[in-house]
């Protein structure tokens, strides 16, 4: 049995469809039957392709050393090292937190500056200029990466979606690194320009995303806003990313919507779609903590004070090394105070003060000692009350909010301690 050119270009056809499914269900077929070696491997080339599709890159890497090893002829053409250093670069971005390997992205660095080097006629030059900015940015070498991009818009390629890739990547770098989100939207726009029609929609969710990114920078919400929703509004389900576009979408709207006042309720029910649809982490993850910490604030706003003081727990159990530790089990205490639960918003505020001093960092929000004050009268504690009104007013600025209140409360107690 042998291949001919037909049954390989009707493989190629729906890898450039980006239906890897598919195209390995095809080379499945052809594999079974006896083949010569070199077709073999040219199977077998074809197939890494669809397995990087998928995002399987150690199965792609084994399908390109078994074909080296059936045609070595095969394995120093510009396209299979192409396809050698895009298996070592998705390997080292797809592996767990704290698990990559800088080694593969560095594999992938030296083979795509090799083919630029002794094949500079390369018909799909562009494409490796742009993985070697995009292996450049990983190392945070922005500059250099910046350059590469620029290179690859001139470069010819056979990916029809790389000017707008190129373009995305360099609104990236201005806006995260070079901090000009004026700049960063003119590429974002180009990119969306240019992206061809019929190409997966996934990727233009995340643009979107960014642009909104960029809009929030400028404080301009209303168009944040409307592109998060232009973001939710082109994933689609079809897809094999969608759960993770539908996610992320779901997340920006969520924290656009909790900072603009009277939008507590679609924030939530946003940020609650964002939970239900992501898969529950397992340990420490500063996202979800996050996303509960938003919540938090949102049911507080929305006077649920019993929901405020699940959400602030939740979020300290997925980062018990949270920056803001101190000023979350406040806004618990608060909730408990409004909940008239006086005893547990007094013992939230205690181990709040022996966390500082364990930490070294002293209380000085007035506002913590007054909560504490304004919990103990309420239970009649007129001493405790008295102690803590003294130390709220001794942190309070001179124009502190309700600071009357505070100095007439603080008498009350006193008299009402002395009484006693």
């Amino acid at each position: 049995m042998t291949l001919d050119s037909a049954q390989l270009a009707q493989i190629d056809d729906t890898l450039t469809a980006g239906d890897g499914k598919r195209a390995e269900f095809q080379i499945a077929r052809l594999l079974r039957g006896e083949l010569p070696p070199e077709e073999r491997a040219q199977l077998l080339l074809r197939r890494a392709r669809a397995r990087l599709l998928s995002n399987r890159p150690d199965e792609a890497l084994e399908d390109l050393q078994t074909a080296h090893a059936l045609a070595p002829a095969l394995w120093e053409s510009s396209s299979t090292q192409e396809l050698l250093a895009d298996a070592y670069f998705s390997r080292f971005e797809l592996a767990p937190l704290g698990f990559a390997e800088r080694a593969d992205a560095d594999h992938a660095r030296q083979i795509y500056q090799s083919i630029a080097e002794r094949d500079p006629t390369y018909p799909n030059l562009g494409w490796v200029m742009y993985q070697w900015g995009r292996v450049l940015l990983s190392e945070n070498k922005v500059r250099e990466a910046a350059e590469k991009f620029q290179e690859a818009l001139l470069k010819p390629s056979t990916v029809a979606r790389l000017t707008a890739l190129c373009y995305e990547r360099l609104g990236f770098i201005h806006l995260v690194d070079e901090r000009d989100p004026a700049t960063a939207l003119s590429f974002f726009s180009r990119a969306a320009n240019t992206y061809p029609a019929g190409e997966a929609s996934g990727w233009l969710v995340r643009l979107h995303l960014l642009r909104s990114r960029a809009l929030r920078e400028q404080n301009n919400y209303d168009q944040a806003l409307q592109a998060a929703q232009i973001a939710l509004a082109t994933a689609d389900s079809s897809e094999p990313d969608y759960r993770a576009t539908l996610t992320d979408a779901h997340l920006a709207l969520g924290e656009i919507l909790a900072s603009i006042p009277g939008r507590e309720r679609e924030a939530t029910e946003h940020l609650l779609q964002f939970l239900q649809h992501s898969r529950r982490p397992q340990g420490v993850d500063v996202t979800w903590s996050r996303v509960h910490e938003i919540l938090g604030d949102l049911w507080f706003r929305l006077e649920r004070y019993e929901h405020a003081i699940e959400a602030y727990h939740t979020a300290l159990s997925f980062n018990p090394y949270h920056p803001w530790e101190i000023m979350l089990h406040y806004q618990i205490a608060r909730s408990h105070y409004r909940l008239r639960e006086y005893e547990k918003a007094i013992a939230t505020v205690e181990h709040m003060l022996e966390i500082a001093e364990s930490e070294q960092q002293p209380i000085t929000d007035y506002r913590v000692y007054a909560v504490l004050a304004n919990a103990h009268f309420a239970l009649e504690h007129y001493a405790d009350a008295f102690t803590a009104y003294q130390q709220a007013l001794a942190l309070a600025p001179p124009n502190a909010e309700n600071l009357d209140k505070l100095q007439t409360y603080c008498k009350f107690s006193q008299e009402l301690a002395e009484r006693r």
